[in-house]
């Protein structure tokens, strides 16, 4: 991922505003946005949906949860939709491009599977493109910090290709 201070200046550029919601990353996304001095032109907010009453709070269907579980594709969908939604509502997103990154996933492999863990689903919801999600494997020798800074910087780097790929009037 490139330096954080241009990522700032290309959401300004484009004129994004962003929002985070956010589970296994656990604030990440927003910190590393956050760090930037004027980053609150383009980052409107986040939220960290850690337990599941959290994402059904903010719209994700109990059924998409009992269907594909929480570190799911579907879930990362439904949080980076349902994000959207709630960005759009903000008076502030009026004259803007809205988009919403979403991270949701397992930040740690548990000593009973080896084999599940250390996997991220990224989700990108705007209103100019459709949404897509991203699935991310962390290389099992990283700790579980490690591991939540990698979904981090993995998902800016997609939104940043987003804002590259993207790049509105």
């Amino acid at each position: 991922m490139g330096n954080m201070q241009n990522l700032v200046q290309k959401l300004k550029k484009s004129s994004y505003l962003v929002t985070s919601i956010e589970s296994c990353t656990g604030g990440l996304v927003a910190n590393l946005i956050t760090d930037v001095s004027g980053s609150s032109k383009v980052f409107w907010g986040g939220r960290v949906v850690y337990d599941n009453e959290a994402k059904i709070a903010l719209g994700v269907l109990p059924s998409i949860l009992e269907s594909y579980g929480a570190a799911s594709q579907e879930t990362a969908f439904s949080l980076a939709e349902n994000g959207l939604i709630e960005l759009q509502k903000s008076s502030k997103a009026r004259s803007k491009h809205t988009i919403c990154v979403a991270t949701t996933g397992l930040a740690e492999r548990d000593e009973e599977n080896r084999n599940f863990g250390g996997v991220c689903w990224i989700g990108i919801a705007s209103n100019c493109n459709p949404t897509f999600v991203e699935r991310v494997d962390a290389p099992p020798q990283l700790s579980r910090k490690e591991t939540k800074l990698l979904f981090a910087r993995r998902a800016l780097e997609l939104l940043e290709s987003f804002v590259i790929v993207n790049d509105l009037p």
